[in-house]
This record gives C-alpha cells, sequence and structure tokens, in this order.
C-alpha cells in the first residue's frame, strides 16, 4: 500500500505536466501563415475562421483573423477580432501592438476621407 502510495506521488506531477502543456498549433493556423505570407487573405480568413470556431479561445486565431480582415480592408470586423483576442490573453504585446497600429491605421483613413461602400474605417 506504501509502495502504491509512493508510486502514485512519484507519477502524478508528470501526468499533471503533460496534460497542462499548451496545446500544439492546429494545421489550420499554420495552413492560415502560409496563405497569409503568399497574400491569399481569403484563403488564410478561411483557414483562421475554421480555427477560431473550433479553438474559440484561441487568441493567435483571433488575432491572425483580424489581421486578415484588415488587409482586406473589412475594418469593423478586423476590431471585432482584435478586441477577441486582446480578451482571450490582455497582456499579449504582439496583439497589442497589432491593435494600436490598426486604431493608429483606422484614425488616419478617418482623416482622410470617407470609406469604401460596406466598409468601415
Amino acid at each position: 500500500m506504501k509502495r502504491t502510495l509512493i508510486l502514485a506521488f512519484a507519477v502524478l506531477p508528470l501526468l499533471l505536466a503533460c496534460a497542462c502543456r499548451p496545446p500544439r498549433p492546429s494545421a489550420d493556423l499554420a495552413a492560415g501563415v502560409a496563405a497569409a505570407r503568399a497574400g491569399e487573405w481569403d484563403a488564410a480568413v478561411r483557414h483562421w475562421r475554421g480555427v477560431a470556431a473550433r479553438e474559440p479561445g484561441s487568441a493567435a486565431a483571433h488575432n491572425n483573423l483580424a489581421v486578415a480582415c484588415e488587409k482586406k480592408g473589412d475594418w469593423e470586423e478586423a476590431r471585432k477580432e482584435y478586441e477577441t483576442a486582446l480578451g482571450l490573453d490582455p497582456g499579449n504585446a504582439v496583439i497589442m501592438a497589432n491593435f494600436e497600429r490598426f486604431k493608429a491605421r483606422l484614425d488616419a483613413a478617418r482623416r482622410t476621407g470617407p470609406a469604401p461602400a460596406g466598409r468601415t474605417p
């Protein structure tokens, strides 16, 4: 009995360490990055929307989706995705920097003139 308890206490930390390990990035997250690097923003959006639907807690998916929406000129959707990403990971410096750059571009676009139809700068 004593031996079983000792073994259980020795194995338990290892099991917990494995359970607490962060998940590996999904194939769709990586495929979205590849599409974005190739300038294929529609494909990137499809991949990242899929990841965000399956893994709604993925700040990376929401941040990447925000960047893609911004590149496509969908300012309102980009804002929503940045806010979601920051809500999920408020201390993430990359997401904060992306959102700050987005807001600066948004302010500049508003100062220079009206948005294209269907878009909200």
